[in-house]
């Protein structure tokens, strides 16, 4: 079973359900993502880049899934990463 959707349910509620499912597509786009540009040094992500929600995804998680959370590592390390960032990086 997929993490989070199994933590969606486990909350229960229609919040964390949905949550979850916006979870599942943007770590599928992460992965697609890490395999075309995580290798190369010093290439600049684009707009739709899901590094880029990466830090609000894991604020929401925080919230809706409390401490289950923490089970969500994949997730944890990109939006940790992400809102450590100033914004004139992400600009750039």
């Amino acid at each position: 079973m997929n993490t989070y959707r199994h933590l969606g349910d486990q909350v229960g509620t229609s919040e964390a359900r949905k949550l979850a499912e916006q979870l599942v597509v943007w770590h599928d786009a992460m992965v697609r993502h890490l395999r075309v540009v995580g290798a190369r040094q010093g290439v600049k992500c684009g707009e739709d880049c899901p590094h880029e929600e990466a830090a609000q995804l894991w604020s929401a998680a925080q919230s809706i899934f409390g401490a289950g959370a923490k089970n969500l590592a994949f997730l944890r390390s990109h939006g940790h990463a992400a809102a450590l960032v100033p914004a004139r990086d992400k600009a750039a």
